[in-house]
């Protein structure tokens, strides 16, 4: 059974991502970039909605996602879970590191296209890690 703190934690991670998504990524799916005026603001003040929400979500999941047998999730729900945790920390510290002065020009490209391509590798792990949770063990 999933409680409801963990489908609550879930729902902060994908309505925050939602915003994210459509900013960043749809900012630049659209030929926009880079972020600029109020698309900008909205991606930075949604996003510690989204980092906290991260954090509830490994500390409300991360039992089900190393559960044995009696585990209500598959092993692809375990994996993809992971997936998102560990694209998720990828994508907020490569938002946040470059904010502090301790790279040069280079590096913070190199975060900046960190952060692009694991945000993309993120959206694409909850999209596929959702349906999976509707199939859970247990539901059928």
């Amino acid at each position: 059974m999933i409680h409801a703190s963990a489908k609550i934690s879930y729902a902060v991670v994908c309505a925050a991502g939602l915003v994210l998504a459509a900013t960043g990524i749809g900012t630049f799916a659209l030929g926009k970039a880079p972020m600029t005026h109020w698309v900008l603001m909205a991606h930075v003040a949604v996003a510690p909605f989204f980092a906290l929400g991260l954090a509830a979500l490994a500390l409300t999941w991360s039992g089900l996602s190393r559960g044995g047998a009696d585990s209500p999730l598959s092993g692809a729900a375990k994996a993809l879970l992971w997936l998102v945790l560990l694209a998720g920390l990828v994508v907020s510290l490569s938002g946040v590191v470059p904010m502090m002065p301790l790279l040069g020009t280079q590096g913070q490209h190199f975060l900046y296209l960190t952060h692009r391509y694991s945000a993309i590798v993120l959206t694409a792990a909850v999209l596929l890690h959702l349906p999976l949770l509707a199939r859970r063990k247990g539901n059928a």
